[in-house]
C-alpha cells in the first residue's frame, strides 16, 4: 500500500506538516491522561465519515461520554450511530482473561470482529489499546493485535496512555514496529500541548514538535500563543462549571443536588470519563469525592489529573474523618484542598470560592510526587516487621504519627485466622503492616490517630472476634509506652 497524498488525518496541524495516513496502515499516538488523544481520535474518525467511510471505535469510556466529547468539538455522532456508519464498542466483561488464554487472534477478537462484519471499515480507532497488549506476556499481545488489524485492512489509529514511549515496555515493540506513524503528545516547557513525531511516513520538510490547542466547538487547532492563566482570566461561565468525580457511593443526594443547582455540574462516577471531559471543557474546579475505601484510588487518579494541561484547582472531599497521611498523600498527588469529617454546602461554597480566587496551576508547577511510606505488601514479612518499623520511627528525630495495636485471641482461637481477618480491614497500599507472633498479632496503622485506631478496632471486633484482647498505643503521645513495648523480650 503506497502513500496517499490526498489522505488526511482530519487534524489540520498534522495535515499541514506530515504526509497523510497510509491507507490500511497502523498509526500510533502516545500521551498521558488529558493530553488530547481522544479528541485526535474523534477528528481522525470524523474525516473518515466525511469521506463516506464506515468507521469504528473501541473505547473503555461510556458511550455517553464519547458522544458528549464529540459534540464539544463540533462533531454530531447521533445520525452516524443510528445509521451504523459509526460503530462504538467497549471492552466486555472477562475479555482480558479470554485474551490472556488464547493463541489464535481470530478467537481472541471474535466478539470484537463480530461488530465489524456487517460491512468494510474504512477507519478504526482503539482508544486505548493498552489492555490488548499488556494482557499477554513476551510481546504476544502486540503480535496478536498486529495480526488481527492486518486482516481488517482499515486505516487504524492506536492510542497508548503513557507519559512517553519510554514508559511502555517491550511488549509494545511489535505494534510500534508495524506502525507507519508514531506521535507523542505532551506539554512542553511553556505549558503548550505539542505533538512530537517519533516515526513518520515519507520525508516531511520539518519533523520538529507541532504545537496545538483544543478549542471548544472545533477540536485540535494550531496554537495561537500562550500565556499563563490567572484567576482573573477565567470566564464567569468557566468559574461556574464544575467537574464532580464521585469515586464513592456515599455522596449524599442532597449534596449532589446542591452542586447541580449551584453550578454548571458535570457529574461522573468513572475516572476514565473524567479525562475526556477535561479535554472537552474548561472547568473552574474539579471536585473528587472519596471515602475510606477509595482514598488510595483517589490519590492515583489525582496524580493523573495533575498531568493534564492547564488543569483547574482540585478539591478532594470525604464525608468521613480520614487519617492525616491520606490528606497529605492527596495534597502531594496534586490536590489543592481537602475537606473531610463532614460536608456542608456553606463550607463547600466558601472553599470553592477560595480556589477560584487563586491563580491556576499547570502540570509542571506541581511538586514531584515522593512517598516515604513503606512499599505495599499483602501481609507480614521479615522486611516489613512491625516492630522494626516502630523502632525506626521512634529513633527518628521527626517521628510520624502512627498507632500500634497488639491483638490477643481467646484461648482456642486460631491465630492465623485472626491475622487474616485483621488484614482484610487494613490498607496495605497506604502503609499499614501486620506481623504474627506466637501469642498475638501486631498491627501498624500508618498515620492513624487514636480515634482512627478505635474505629479500626470497631470494624475488627465482630463475631467471633468481639472479645479479642487489645492494647492500643499511638505515637507520639504514647512514646514512653511504645519504648517499653519494643524493649519487651517478645517484641
Amino acid at each position: 500500500m503506497g502513500l496517499n497524498s490526498r489522505a488526511s488525518y482530519g487534524i489540520p496541524v498534522l495535515d499541514d506538516r506530515l504526509t497523510g495516513p497510509i491507507d490500511g496502515g497502523l498509526h500510533s499516538l502516545i500521551g498521558g491522561p488529558g493530553a488530547g488523544k481522544s479528541v485526535a481520535a474523534l477528528q481522525f474518525l470524523n474525516e473518515g465519515l466525511r469521506r463516506d467511510e464506515r468507521v469504528a471505535m473501541l473505547s473503555p469510556a461510556s458511550p455517553e461520554s464519547v458522544v458528549e466529547l464529540a459534540r464539544s468539538i463540533g462533531i454530531d455522532l447521533a445520525d452516524h450511530l443510528s445509521a451504523g456508519a459509526f460503530v462504538l464498542m467497549g471492552y466486555q466483561s472477562g475479555f482480558r482473561e479470554r485474551y490472556r488464554r488464547t493463541l489464535d487472534s481470530n478467537e481472541a477478537f471474535e466478539e470484537f470482529l463480530g461488530f465489524l462484519r456487517e460491512g468494510p471499515i474504512g477507519r478504526l480507532v482503539l482508544d486505548s489499546c493498552g489492555p490488548l497488549v499488556e494482557s499477554r506476556e513476551a510481546g504476544i499481545g502486540g503480535e496478536l493485535l498486529v495480526e488481527m488489524l492486518g486482516g481488517l485492512g482499515a486505516t487504524t489509529l492506536l492510542t497508548f496512555t503513557a507519559e512517553g514511549p519510554g514508559a511502555l515496555g517491550s511488549a509494545f515493540d511489535p505494534v510500534f514496529q508495524a506502525s507507519s506513524l508514531i506521535l507523542h503528545t505532551q506539554l512542553n516547557g511553556t505549558g503548550r500541548r505539542e505533538f512530537i513525531p517519533r516515526k513518520v511516513p515519507g520525508q516531511p520538510d520539518n519533523t520538529g514538535p507541532i504545537t496545538f490547542q483544543i478549542r471548544q466547538g472545533v477540536g485540535i487547532v494550531a496554537s495561537d500563543g500562550f500565556r499563563r492563566r490567572r484567576a482573573s482570566d477565567v470566564s464567569p461561565e468557566t468559574r461556574r462549571r464544575i467537574l464532580l468525580l464521585d469515586l464513592s457511593d456515599g455522596l449524599q443526594e442532597e449534596l449532589r443536588l446542591w452542586f447541580d443547582e449551584a453550578f454548571d455540574l458535570h457529574y461522573t462516577r468513572d475516572a476514565v470519563d473524567a479525562f475526556p471531559e477535561l479535554a472537552a471543557f474548561e472547568f473552574g474546579v474539579v471536585v473528587v469525592h472519596v471515602d475510606r475505601r477509595s482514598v488510595a484510588r483517589g490519590i492515583h487518579v489525582l496524580s493523573q489529573l495533575r498531568r493534564t494541561a492547564s488543569r483547574p484547582p482540585i478539591l478532594v472531599i470525604c464525608n468521613y474523618d480520614v487519617r492525616a497521611s491520606d490528606r497529605a498523600g492527596a495534597l502531594r498527588a496534586g490536590a489543592d484542598d481537602f475537606i473531610s469529617g463532614g460536608l456542608h454546602p456553606e463550607e463547600l461554597s466558601w472553599r470553592i470560592a477560595a480556589l477560584l480566587r487563586r491563580a491556576r496551576t499547570d502540570a509542571r508547577d506541581a511538586p514531584a510526587e515522593k512517598d516515604a511510606r513503606p512499599a505495599a505488601t499483602d501481609g507480614s514479612s521479615e522486611e516489613d516487621d512491625v516492630m522494626e518499623i516502630v523502632r525506626a520511627h521512634l529513633a527518628s528525630a521527626a517521628a510520624p504519627v502512627f498507632s500500634l495495636l497488639l491483638l490477643r485471641p481467646l484461648s482456642g482461637q486460631d491465630m492465623e485466622a485472626l491475622a487474616s481477618h485483621v488484614a482484610d480491614h487494613m490498607r496495605h497500599s497506604n502503609g499499614d503492616r501486620l506481623s504474627v507472633r506466637p501469642d498475638h498479632v501486631e498491627v501498624y496503622l500508618h498515620g492513624a490517630l487514636s480515634s482512627h485506631a478505635q474505629r479500626f478496632l470497631q470494624r475488627v471486633k465482630v463475631k467471633p472476634w468481639e472479645k479479642v484482647g487489645c492494647e492500643v498505643y499511638t505515637a507520639p503521645v504514647d512514646r514512653s509506652q511504645l519504648l517499653g513495648v519494643i524493649a519487651a523480650p517478645d517484641a
